[in-house]
């Protein structure tokens, strides 16, 4: 059975934070795909259907998420990035939301109402 929920291309390359990030966003009530931990896994994971956000870690290890954002805008979906770095170069992509790590569930939900709608059944406790 297909679902039906809007889904999220998750973009971690840190395994215990991609796999809470997984939980927090199906929490919320979204299908989520990935973590994708690099760039060819996420451009991958691009076709998916349904896919309405992509959240993005900026910093992939030795690469960052920059080509898979422009990949999501050549595509129409909305982006926000998730990072523990302070400042980070992310032209041309200065508008778009960057969350603070580490984040609660809370504030992701936050950050994801501001650009689409949560599912009806989400959770943001």
């Amino acid at each position: 059975m297909a679902s039906t929920a809007p889904a999220i291309l998750a973009v971690e390359d840190a395994f215990l934070v991609g796999l809470q990030l997984k939980r927090d966003l199906e929490a919320l009530g979204f299908e989520v795909v990935g973590p994708a931990a690099t760039v060819a896994e996420a451009i991958e994971l691009l076709d998916h259907p349904g896919l309405a956000l992509g959240v993005l870690d900026i910093n992939l290890g030795a690469e960052d998420s920059i080509p898979i954002a422009q990949a999501l805008r050549d595509r129409d979906i909305p982006l926000l990035f998730i990072s523990g770095y302070d400042s980070v170069a992310r032209e041309p992509f200065e508008e778009d939301t960057v969350l603070r790590k580490p984040s609660t569930p809370a504030k992701i939900a936050k950050a994801i109402a501001a650009i689409i709608p949560l599912p009806e059944s989400s959770s943001t406790d």
